[in-house]
């Protein structure tokens, strides 16, 4: 019989060594089952083999508790069904688990996203008087230019950034390469945060060898809670009464290249997804504001 936490780390050597995924989703998928691994324990079960579907839905049950979104619940399902199919694969587990487990509906989102005045004004509240507003203005360019993930900006080095061809090299979901493009907004920015970025690094001993390009104040590498803050902090500032996240200027920067004319496979290979659905989103986003905009202020559609 192979206890819980044996399984558990078979599992996350697998998605480390063989499926190639980021630390992030390894952490992501790791937080997920040992929440539900630490409940099993507390109701006696020991073993893999334990796990059945009542027990199973004693703690999907448990989950309500939490109050967690249909998007976060989705998620742990799919954690979930990942990390017993992988069991049954095995022949840990026997009695197919997996196949038993149906995920909830997923409920339609409105995506949070900003105009294009709006994006303006946003990078208009920043003060370039200092080595912070400086820094903050190349981030906020440079997420809004791309369109690349926190998590991706979080990770560009010094040597993933060709200035002269305005392109950068990131990494993204499932440890893939791409290349994006930088306009010239996000150009100027990044050549004037460049110029001043050693001034972080000479206020901590430690970090003076650091490759990261966006730095925090003690020197180390900004951590995707930085930039969340940083985008909470201008968003505020410019008085915009949206709930705009790091994702928000992802979804901008597609919604915008759709309203300019760009083609949507253009768009699928800029934003690094694998599937032309999920770029597809955005074709739904832009239709239901429209729609939701006609609601509002044309003075027939009541």
């Amino acid at each position: 019989m192979l206890d819980l936490k044996k399984g558990l780390n078979q599992y996350l050597d697998f998605l480390r060594f063989q499926k190639n995924l980021s630390p992030h989703t390894i952490d992501s998928y790791k937080r997920d089952i040992v929440h539900l691994l630490q409940y099993l324990q507390k109701t006696g079960v020991k073993s893999i083999e334990e796990i059945n579907v009542e027990n199973f839905r004693r703690y999907i049950r448990f989950l309500d508790n939490f109050s967690y979104a249909n998007r976060t619940i989705i998620r742990k399902y799919s954690s979930f069904i990942n990390y017993f199919k992988f069991l049954e694969k095995k022949g840990i587990m026997a009695n197919n688990l997996s196949q038993q487990l149906i995920p909830p509906q997923k409920n339609q989102r409105f995506f949070s996203f900003l105009s294009i005045a709006e994006a303006e004004k946003l990078m208009a509240s920043i003060d370039l008087d200092s080595d912070a507003g400086k820094r903050d203005k190349a981030l906020l360019e440079l997420m809004y230019s791309t369109g690349a993930r926190i998590n991706e900006i979080e990770s560009i080095k010094l040597n993933d950034i060709d200035l002269s061809n305005q392109e950068i090299k990131v990494i993204g979901k499932g440890n893939k390469q791409r290349i994006v493009y930088i306009n010239r907004s996000a150009y100027d920015s990044l050549q004037n945060y460049l110029k001043i970025r050693n001034n972080f690094l000479f206020q901590h001993q430690s970090y003076k060898q650091s490759k990261f390009l966006f730095l925090n104040f003690r020197g180390g590498p900004l951590s995707a809670r930085g930039i969340r803050n940083i985008i909470k902090k201008y968003v505020l500032k410019s008085d915009i009464k949206k709930n705009i996240t790091p994702h928000s200027l992802r979804h901008s920067f597609a919604s915008h290249m759709l309203q300019r004319g760009a083609n949507i496979r253009e768009i699928q290979e800029l934003l690094g997804h694998e599937n032309i659905s999920t770029t597809q989103i955005y074709t739904h986003l832009n239709i239901k504001k429209l729609k939701q905009d006609y609601q509002n202020f044309h003075p027939r559609a009541k």
